[in-house]
Formats: C-alpha cells, sequence, structure tokens
C-alpha cells in the first residue's frame, strides 16, 4: 500500500549510503560541538564573571572614595564639634561638599552597574540609606549641641555601612588572582578606618585636653585592630604590595602620629591632662591616612588590571576555543567528505554502470549478438568491466556484477542459438508445409477442372479455400522466423487485385465487401506481403463481427499521395486501453515469445507493416453499429504510377461465348465468373505455389470492394501471365442504399477468355460458371443449386 510505502521511506534499512554515512560522521560531531558547546559556555560564563567583578570593584572603589571623603569630613566634625562650634566650620562646609560630590558619583555607578552579586546589591543599598542620613547628621552637628563623641560614633555607623560594601564584594570573589587583591585592600580600607577613628579620638582629647570617658580604651581598640588589619595585609598580599606598603607608609607623617598617639597615652595615665597640637593631629594624621589611601588605591587599580586581564583572558580563550573546534569540526567534515566520498563515488559509477548496462549495454548487446554473424565475437565485443578497480568491497561487488554481465551474455548466446534452432524448425516445417499444401492446391485444380458434379465441384471449391487459408498460416511460421516468402511478384500488381487476392485467404470470405479501388498499382515486391496483411486483417474483422454483418473494405488515395485501405467490421470493438496496446505492438512489434502464439495475427500484420514501412492502426468505430476500423496506410514509395511493362503474349484461341445464368443477373450480387484466383507470378528461383501446366479453363475469385460501386473482374490468360485486368461496368448505387453496401447487377459480362488446351473436355461447361457463380453468391446460391439439381444433400458453406 502507498502509505506502507511511505512509513518504510524512515526506516533506517531503506536510507541512502550517503545519509547513513552522515549519520555515522554526524554523531561524534555532534558530541564534540556538546562537548565544545559547554566549554565555550563556561568560557563566557567566566568573561561575565569577570565582568561582574570589575563591576564589583569599581563600585567598591567608589564607596572606599565615599569613605575616604567621609573621614576626613568626621574628622572636621569632631574638631568642629570638640573646639565648641567656634573655628573650623567653613572647613567642616568644604569637607561636607567633597562627601556630597563623592556620593553623587557612587550613585552614578550604582545606576549604570547591572549584573552584580546579590550580596553586594543588598549592601549598596544599605549604605545609600546610611549616606542619606548626612544631612540629618550635618544639621545634628551645626545647630545642636551634640557631643562629639557621639559626632565619631554617628560617622563610625554610615563608614560601617560603606565597609560592607568592601567586605560583600570580597567575599563574593572566587579568583586565585583577584581575590588576594580584593582581600589585601580590604584590610587597608580597615586599617585606614582605625587610622581614621584614632585621628578622630586625639582631635577631641587635643580640643578637650584630656580623653573623654572611654576614649583610651577605644583608641588603644583601634591601634589593636589596626594592627590586625596590617597583619591580615601581610598575610594576604604579595610580597610587591607588602613592600609597596612598607616603602609608602613610613617617614616623618607616620613616626609622628605614632609619637603622638603614645604621648596622649603617657600623659593620660601620668597626670590625667593630655596638651597636644590639634593642628598637629590633624596634619600627621590625615597625612598617614593619604599614604595608606595611595596603596589602597594602587592595590585597586591592580585588581582592576587583573579583572581586565582575566575578561579578556578568557574571551580571547573562548574565541581561541571556538576556532579551534570550528577548524576541528572543518577538518572532521573534511576527512568525513574525503572518506564519504571515496566510499560513494565507486558505489555511484557501480549503480550508474549497472543501470547504463540493464537499460542500453545489454539491450544494445543482445540486439548485437542476435544480428552478428558470429554472436559469441560480439558476446565478447560486448563485455566491459565496471571501472571500478580497487580490492575493498565496492570493488568486489564490481566484479560480481561483471560475472552476472558475463552470465547474461552467454545466455543472451545460448538464447539466440536456441531461436535459431526455432527459426530453422518455423522454416522447415513451413517450407515442408508450403510444398504440400501447393501440392494440394494443384490436385484440387485438377480435380475442379475434370470435375462434373455441381455438389462435387463445391466441396472441392471449399478444399481448395482451406488449402489457401493453410498456404497463409505456414507463411505466418516464416514471418515469425523472421524469413521473407520466396514467392514474388516481378511487376505493379493494381490494389483491387491485391485486395482480391486477400480475400481468397480469408474463410468468410462470402461476408466481405469491397468498393472500387483507385486505378493505382503497388510495386511487386510488396504484393504479397500487403496481400498477406490484409488477408489477416480481414480474418481477424470477420472472426469478431456477428456472421450476419458484412466487413467492408475501402480503398482511397489520400491528398499527400498514399493510398489508405480501410476494413471497417461491425463486432463488438474493443477496450480503449487494448486498442491502445494494440497500436503500440502494430508500430512496434515485440519479440518472438508464448504471447505471440495468442496474437500471431498482430504480430504477423505488425511484421509484414514495418517491413515496408506501412502504417497499420486500429479505432472503435463510434457509429451506432459499432466495431472497429483497422486503417492500412501505403506510403507513396510503394505505388507504382508509370506505364506497365509490356510483355509478349500469344493471343488465346477464342471459346465459345459464354452462356448468361438470368438468376445472376437479378441477385443483385455483382460476382463474375471468370474472376482469376489470384496466382502470383513467380520471380526466378522463388517457391512455385501451382503446377506450371496451364489451367483448363479460367478460374474464379470473388472480390469486394470498399467504395460502392460495384465489383471488379480479373481475368488469366496464362501461367506465364499475371493478371490482365478487365473491370466491368457498374451502375452506381442511389443514396438510400449506401449503408447497406449492396451492388447493383454488372451492365454487361466481360468477354469469356479461351486457353488453349489438348483435351477438348477441359473446356468451361455450362455447369461449371452455374455452380461457380452460386458458390460465390452464399446461401441464396446454394439453396438455388440444391433445387435445380433437385439434390437433398446440402453443400458445404465455408464458415
Amino acid at each position: 500500500m502507498p502509505a506502507d510505502r511511505g512509513v518504510s521511506r524512515w526506516r533506517l534499512r531503506n536510507w541512502r549510503l550517503r545519509s547513513k554515512l552522515a549519520v555515522v560522521l554526524l554523531v561524534p560531531a555532534l558530541s564534540t560541538l556538546t562537548l565544545a558547546g559547554l566549554r565555550l559556555n563556561t568560557q563566557l560564563d567566566d568573561v561575565e564573571l569577570f565582568g561582574q567583578i570589575q563591576r564589583e570593584l569599581q563600585l567598591s572603589a567608589q564607596a572606599a572614595a565615599v569613605s575616604d571623603a567621609l573621614q576626613l569630613e568626621r574628622d572636621a566634625a569632631v574638631w568642629f564639634v570638640a573646639g565648641g562650634r567656634r573655628d573650623n566650620a567653613a572647613e567642616l562646609v568644604a569637607r561636607s561638599s567633597k562627601v556630597d560630590a563623592e556620593v553623587g558619583r557612587l550613585r552614578d555607578v550604582a545606576a549604570s552597574t547591572t549584573g552584580i552579586d546579590e550580596a553586594v546589591r543588598e549592601s549598596f543599598q544599605k549604605s545609600l540609606q546610611s549616606l542619606d542620613g548626612l544631612n540629618a547628621l550635618r544639621n545634628t552637628v551645626t545647630t545642636t549641641r551634640y557631643p562629639d563623641i557621639s559626632v565619631h560614633s554617628a560617622y563610625g555607623q554610615v563608614l560601617a555601612a560603606l565597609a560592607q560594601v568592601h567586605r560583600a564584594t570580597a567575599s563574593s570573589l572566587s579568583d586565585e588572582t583577584i581575590t588576594p587583591l580584593a582581600e589585601a585592600n580590604l584590610a587597608l580600607y580597615s586599617a585606614k578606618e582605625q587610622l581614621s577613628q584614632q585621628n578622630s579620638i586625639l582631635l577631641s582629647t587635643a580640643e578637650r585636653g584630656e580623653f573623654a570617658p572611654g576614649q583610651v580604651n577605644a583608641l588603644r581598640a583601634a591601634q589593636s585592630r589596626l594592627d590586625a588589619a596590617l597583619t591580615d595585609f601581610a598575610n594576604t598580599a604579595s610580597q610587591e604590595n607588602r613592600q609597596l606598603l612598607a616603602d609608602t607608609v613610613s617617614g616623618s607623617s607616620v613616626d609622628g602620629r605614632n609619637r603622638l598617639v603614645q604621648l596622649a597615652l603617657v600623659q593620660q595615665a601620668d597626670a590625667g591632662k593630655v596638651s597636644i597640637s590639634d593642628a598637629d593631629v590633624m596634619r600627621v594624621g590625615e597625612e598617614t591616612a593619604a599614604l595608606l589611601r595611595s596603596v589602597s588605591e594602587d592595590i585597586e587599580q591592580q585588581v582592576d588590571r587583573a579583572a581586565v586581564d582575566l575578561t579578556e583572558a578568557a574571551r580571547a580563550s573562548a574565541w581561541r576555543d571556538a576556532a579551534l573546534v570550528a577548524v576541528a569540526l572543518v577538518i572532521a567534515f573534511a576527512l568525513m567528505a574525503f572518506v564519504a566520498r571515496s566510499m560513494l563515488t565507486p558505489l555511484r559509477v557501480l549503480r550508474r554502470t549497472a543501470l547504463d548496462v540493464a537499460r542500453n549495454r545489454l539491450p544494445d548487446a543482445i540486439k548485437r549478438i542476435r544480428t552478428h554473424r558470429d554472436p559469441a565475437r560480439a558476446a565478447e565485443e560486448a563485455l566491459v568491466p565496471v571501472p571500478i578497480n580497487t580490492t575493498e568491497e565496492v570493488g568486489q561487488v564490481a566484479r560480481a556484477f561483471d560475472a552476472v554481465q558475463r552470465e547474461a551474455v552467454r545466455l543472451a548466446v545460448e538464447q539466440v542459438a536456441l531461436r535459431a534452432n526455432v527459426n530453422d524448425m518455423f522454416i522447415n516445417l513451413s517450407r515442408r508445409s508450403q510444398a504440400l499444401v501447393e501440392r494440394q492446391i494443384t490436385v484440387i485444380d485438377r480435380l475442379e477442372q475434370d470435375e462434373q458434379d455441381p455438389d462435387q465441384l463445391a466441396s472441392l471449391f471449399e478444399l481448395d479455400h482451406l488449402a489457401t487459408q493453410m498456404r497463409r498460416n505456414s507463411e505466418n511460421l516464416l514471418v515469425l522466423s523472421g524469413t521473407t516468402v520466396n514467392r514474388r511478384v516481378t511487376r505493379p500488381v493494381p490494389i483491387s487485385e491485391v485486395l482480391g487476392a486477400a480475400v481468397s485467404e480469408v474463410e468468410k470470405y462470402a461476408r466481405i465487401q469491397i468498393a472500387p479501388a483507385p486505378e493505382l498499382k503497388i510495386q511487386g515486391r510488396v504484393v504479397n506481403d500487403l496481400a498477406h496483411l490484409i488477408a489477416e486483417l480481414l480474418d481477424n474483422a470477420t472472426a469478431f463481427s456477428k456472421p450476419t454483418t458484412k466487413v467492408t473494405v475501402r480503398a482511397i488515395e489520400t491528398r499527400r499521395g498514399e493510398v489508405s485501405i480501410r476494413i471497417h467490421d461491425r463486432g463488438v470493438g474493443m477496450q480503449e486501453q487494448d486498442v491502445i496496446e494494440a497500436n503500440t505492438k502494430l508500430a512496434d512489434p515485440p519479440e518472438v515469445d508464448v504471447s505471440v502464439a495468442r496474437e500471431m495475427g498482430l504480430y504477423v500484420v505488425g511484421q509484414l507493416a514495418k517491413r515496408h514501412d506501412i502504417r497499420v492502426t486500429l479505432t472503435n468505430n463510434d457509429d451506432i453499429e459499432g466495431g472497429v476500423t483497422a486503417q492500412v496506410v501505403l506510403p507513396v514509395g510503394l505505388l507504382h504510377r508509370g506505364p506497365e511493362p509490356v510483355q509478349a503474349q500469344p493471343a488465346p484461341p477464342a471459346l465459345p461465348p459464354r452462356q448468361a445464368n438470368p438468376e445472376l443477373e437479378d441477385s443483385g450480387v455483382g460476382v463474375l465468373a471468370g474472376v482469376p484466383k489470384w496466382t502470383p507470378e513467380i520471380a526466378p528461383g522463388g517457391f512455385q505455389p501451382l503446377d506450371a501446366t496451364p489451367a483448363p479453363f479460367p478460374q474464379v475469385v470473388h472480390t469486394h470492394d470498399a467504395e460502392p460501386g460495384g465489383y471488379f473482374e480479373v481475368e488469366q490468360t496464362s501461367t506465364s501471365d499475371l493478371f490482365t485486368p478487365t473491370v466491368t461496368e457498374t451502375v452506381p448505387p442511389r443514396d438510400d442504399e449506401l449503408p447497406d453496401y449492396s451492388y447493383p447487377p454488372a451492365t454487361r459480362q466481360p468477354e469469356p477468355v479461351v486457353v488453349e488446351e489438348d483435351d477438348a473436355s477441359t473446356q468451361r461447361l455450362p455447369i461449371y460458371e452455374d455452380v461457380l457463380s452460386r458458390w460465390f453468391q452464399g446461401g441464396e446460391a446454394e439453396a438455388a443449386v440444391r433445387g435445380e439439381l433437385g439434390g437433398d444433400r446440402p453443400a458445404e458453406r465455408p464458415a
């Protein structure tokens, strides 16, 4: 079923080899692509991760800048509050403005930063909320009596929120290069904050002249946290950064700050009073903080460069790996294409060669073997090996196909030999049968000449007609064997005589009506085959139509000068597909096989038509009567339009006038006595169908026409001549008589022909003429003969 075929097409076993190879090679390619995709995805994730680290570090660095500015503002605010809010107000305002500027930059960076860690984002949001309270804190500092210790603590809370951003950023990192730098910088941020807290405590103490309650412990705790932060830095930072810190954070400012811290603690312990300069504390403290800030910024730059380098490295690695994967795939597919081509090309060559052998070479080779004089040599020349010389499986299949080709050619040679033997058998049987039939016809002719009894004469006529059919069947065997008939006509013959000869070989000749044919002649080399061809068509027309119907034959000349012979029966007709198949076989006859025995007439007609380029076609009749029309078109080259060659002939002696038969003249059937049985002239060396002795009296064959208008009469004067036609004058039928093809009686009888004979008893007798005319009239003549002779036994009528 079509659905099954559609489903089976998707089965693996029905896939083309190219598709199977593609699947086999596509599996590792897809695996490679999958793994490469995963690798590229990881590298692209690294690129995105390093980009995120850059954004987080930028955010942390900006938060550090805000912390630096805010630490300076805290120093100014504590100094301002501890001094009784009298001095340094301008310094506080200036530093507050700087803090606002840095906070604005922080907000801008945050707005343009996306795709950061959620912990970093949360800590950043909290730092912004703390920064939002700066204005309130500043207002409290300047307008209330808020103590300096509380101011220090309030600013410390905001700075702690900013420090949380640094810690969240450092904890979100996991790269072995960036993480140590970020942790070292986080330690510096913490150290700087502890240093700033000490500066704020010392400023408050310098203004007060003593430590506020709890500030000594706060100073010592800040110093401890500072030392711890520096220790963390030393543990996490590289040797270069440790050296950088040692080289940078040193000098008089650092030493001076350390002395002030120690001095304040010593004075507090000794006298409870502290006398240090607030200006010195501000100066050396902020200078030391600036040194730490410079180291921190340097490390920030290192972190940023590392993140950029890692991002570029990851991006470059992704591109490199993608390129490597692409190159690997290109190489893999190139190798796949090369291997597939090395496999598919021989297969295509094998397939193309096999199809060429099956469709072209082998049929051509068989044709050459059949027509060649030496079939074995033709078979050797036909063998062309498959042009594949490999030793793998495809090459082995090619060699196997060569063996199959050799076997097929060998079988063709054997078939040709067998066909030749069968043809020889056909020819031998046909020749033997023809010889016996011709002898039989000679004996029957002699008996007809000597017979006086009308019943016996009628039986002899029937035997004579059956013998003629047997001769045609023997000639069919010759056509099947591809051999031409030896009987040949040496001069042109009128078309009417050829039609008459064809009718004489049909069993049911009495049902055939032939209209007058054009006054054209057929070349002698075609006469026998054309008569045979038309006889086969007539025999088929009478066999497949009702016994009560007529088969009409018309011969007309077309505008192109060809002759068209149309045989029309009134049978059951044919199916359209059968008509198409029959016309195909007529145009191109098939090889002789078992099926030819069932359609021998069709095959014989096709072979005879092909031999002389005659076109034969069958069509169904569309009229009421139905049936089939067979059209035989004779090309111009088969017609003879020149003068007939003149041959010297002795004038035959005249016979006594033949007695007219009134019953025949009134019967309406234009069958005339004296029409010779068609006996073609035999070329020298040909097969002699009849004996050479002259007939004792002219013999008769009744012939029919295809155009309404009458019958023709042909007389044979001697066996050495072919035909000397004498056409009777006829009266054209009326219009209302055309459909039934009934013909008026002849208006005059032809002159009798006298043939020289040694015995006077062989002259035509009145009873012979009477019986002969009645025989060819059919059943009515039969009844007349029985009534006239008074016999009870009916004469035999041809079937």
